[in-house]
């Protein structure tokens, strides 16, 4: 009872700040939004709005036979051709949670009770772990899906992109089919560059702005991820089944193995040698150097995946978060995608937090942390600003 005394005042006191320093209709719409965001204290939207309208639409056909790709609609409850909604598109990263879960449910039904229509694209790739190329064209049909609703307003949309997906959102707002339309994209934990990410996993380091090696812990999902994105370079199931065997249960355990030449020698494939030395690699210079050497087919992946290779084609105004804490994502990736937009009037905003577990709330004292709620209700209300 004493804790959710607390944070209801933590919370009452962000509102009030809100109204003070920023008394418009959509500073207080974006204060009595956040609860619902950080799933902490009182939540005025639950008793105060009306319940959205919730569909599940097909965005994206699947191989002969398969069902398609499902996406969630949330459209606030007045939204109609007559009074269109502005509108985002949520882009989850690499996960097993789905449109479905509590949390994006609680995210998304609060922002629609705001007053904006939102689309939850499922991906079953990513929710398998993996992440592909063609993922990029599933946020652009889905992005086309949400802009083609007749209660949706074509010139306020935008879309949010969490953890990987903050960088597929970047990717598919340069796509030509969608470029001109998305007018702002906020990408909260993104990647910038998929080799120096795969470095830093691999070697439990990130490279800061003056090149030095700073120690980091990926977390355990990062590791199964870049396992597994590993074991994908190669072809040879025999060495693949080897290398699995010998490194793969201490890179998911977080214990970073030693190189072992006798297993080394008896790899049949380039490949597999060379991902042999990425999973042993002993220090962040070793593993930039090895992905270099990854095959051809691999690097044109990491190219088609890094989006500050390929910012040249977005138009929206670009808003970047990134939790400085952030193990899942290093925090100075993010500020890749800033420095690449240096001078650009692109770049709307760049905000820092002590906040979030990567890409989620934090179990945190809410009054000790007003300061960072004050930042993040100040980003937030910029792309409500946008939105409604």
């Amino acid at each position: 009872m004493r804790r959710a005394r607390r944070i209801g005042i933590g919370l009452l006191v962000v509102v009030l700040l809100a109204v003070a320093w920023e008394p418009t209709r959509v500073g207080i719409q974006t204060a009595v939004l956040l609860p619902n965001l950080l799933d902490a204290g009182p939540k005025p939207l639950s008793v105060f709005s009306e319940a959205p309208v919730r569909s599940s639409v097909p965005y994206r056909a699947a191989e002969p036979g398969a069902d398609p790709d499902l996406a969630e609609l949330w459209l606030p409850a007045w939204a109609s051709p007559e009074r269109p909604a502005g509108a985002m598109l949520l882009v989850f990263g690499v996960n097993n949670l789905g449109r479905n879960h509590p949390a994006i449910e609680r995210v998304a039904d609060g922002l629609a009770r705001t007053g904006v229509a939102v689309l939850v694209p499922d991906s079953q790739t990513l929710l398998k772990g993996r992440l592909e190329v063609g993922e990029i064209d599933g946020v652009v049909r889905a992005f086309q899906l949400l802009a083609a609703r007749p209660e949706v307003d074509r010139e306020r949309l935008g879309i949010v992109g969490f953890s990987v997906g903050g960088s597929l959102a970047l990717l598919a707002a340069g796509d030509p089919r969608i470029a001109e339309q998305v007018r702002w994209v906020n990408a909260f934990g993104a990647f910038a560059e998929a080799s120096s990410y795969l470095a830093a996993v691999s070697a439990h380091a990130y490279r800061s702005a003056d090149g030095t090696e700073v120690p980091w812990t990926p977390t355990p999902l990062a590791r199964e991820v870049y396992l597994r994105f590993m074991l994908d370079q190669v072809q040879d199931r025999g060495d693949r089944r080897r290398l699995d065997g010998a490194f793969g249960p201490d890179v998911l355990a977080g214990t970073r193995p030693p190189p072992d030449p006798e297993i080394r020698s008896d790899l049949d494939s380039r490949s597999a040698r060379v991902v042999h030395d990425l999973l042993t690699a002993p220090t962040l210079e070793r593993a930039e150097g090895f992905i270099r050497d990854l095959p051809p087919s691999s690097l044109a992946f990491i190219d088609a995946i890094s989006p500050v290779r390929h910012l040249g084609g977005v138009r929206a105004e670009i808003h970047l978060m990134h939790e400085t804490q952030d193990h899942h994502v290093p925090f100075v990736e993010s500020r890749a995608l800033a420095a690449a937009l240096d001078g650009d009037a692109r770049l709307a905003a760049h905000t820092e937090f002590r906040l979030f577990d990567h890409v989620q709330p934090d179990d945190l004292d809410l009054i000790a942390a007003a300061p960072e709620l004050v930042k993040l209700l100040l980003h937030v209300r910029t792309l409500m600003e946008e939105s409604l």
